[in-house]
């Protein structure tokens, strides 16, 4: 689901409130193991001689190992299924593989100029100590570029943001680890988003409490297998509040990880909003 072009206009930004994540489907377009994952991608949109207005994605990985590692990408649209990027100054497809030196970072590019405005996510294959984020570019005619990031997430590692549903950690530390996505609609506008990266459908049930701990709403969001959802949070009990969004699920893993882009007197700010994990 693109947030991008859903009506959420911010004065000149004329860009929808995004969230994101996604679903990864590795055999047979279903999930497959995800080890990690840049939860949201973005490319696309409008790119003329005289005006633009697009998106693109910029991924930086760092191999802080001694010997060549390798990184494997698999892209995945909202739906689940593969995606064939534009990979600037490479080639379109559903999977990229690279070798990178000791030391070494590499710098990989979304194109902006030959889509539509499109999103999904990224499976990252890694085998050896590569590290690394993705920076989401937006540019409009006449404004500054606007970025935020997108960090790499990893499952199994005792800090990872990909949970396992109802408080049960994706590791064998016996600690419940409970999930609140920040949430900030005070002269801001918050987006969320949330993957399923198994195979198995699921629903996650989402609280939304307020910055004392009073329940404003709850919502059931059903994800089937690899599917992913990202919604702006402009429903009118949690309009002009900051608080929190407090999700458990059945036992199934998934990811998420929200945005604020600012309205009103804050316009033209855009920045990442990370998961609270405890």
């Amino acid at each position: 689901m693109n947030l991008w072009n859903r009506g959420i206009v911010v004065n000149t930004l004329r860009a929808a409130v995004l969230a994101l994540a996604g679903a990864c489907a590795a055999h047979a377009q279903q999930p497959g193991t995800v080890t990690a994952s840049i939860p949201y991608v973005v490319f696309g949109g409008v790119v003329t001689p005289t005006y633009v207005n697009a998106w693109s994605t910029e991924f930086m990985f760092t191999n802080l190992g001694s010997t060549t590692a390798t990184l494997g990408l698999r892209w995945f649209g909202d739906n689940g299924q593969p995606l064939a990027v534009p990979v600037l100054g490479g080639t379109r497809s559903t999977t990229q593989v690279y070798q990178i030196a000791p030391g070494a970072t590499i710098d990989i590019s979304l194109d902006d100029t030959q889509d539509p405005l499109t999103d999904g996510w990224a499976a990252v294959d890694i085998t050896g100590l590569v590290n690394g984020q993705a920076v989401l570019h937006f540019d409009l005619t006449g404004r500054p570029e606007y970025t935020a990031a997108a960090p790499l997430l990893r499952q199994g590692a005792p800090s990872a943001y990909v949970l396992l549903g109802g408080g049960t950690p994706v590791t064998t530390v016996n600690v419940p680890i409970s999930l609140a996505l920040p949430f900030n609609n005070v002269n801001n506008v918050t987006g969320v988003s949330f993957a399923n990266i198994t195979t198995v459908a699921q629903i996650l049930t989402l609280n939304y409490l307020d910055d004392t701990g009073a329940l404003l709403m709850s919502q059931a969001i059903p994800l089937g297998p690899g599917a992913h959802t990202a919604f702006a949070l402009t429903d009118p009990r949690v309009a002009g509040t900051k608080g929190s969004v407090v999700v458990s699920g059945d036992g199934s893993p998934y990811s998420a990880i929200a945005f604020v882009v600012g309205a009103g007197a804050n316009s033209g700010t855009f920045a990442t909003l990370l998961p609270v994990i405890q």
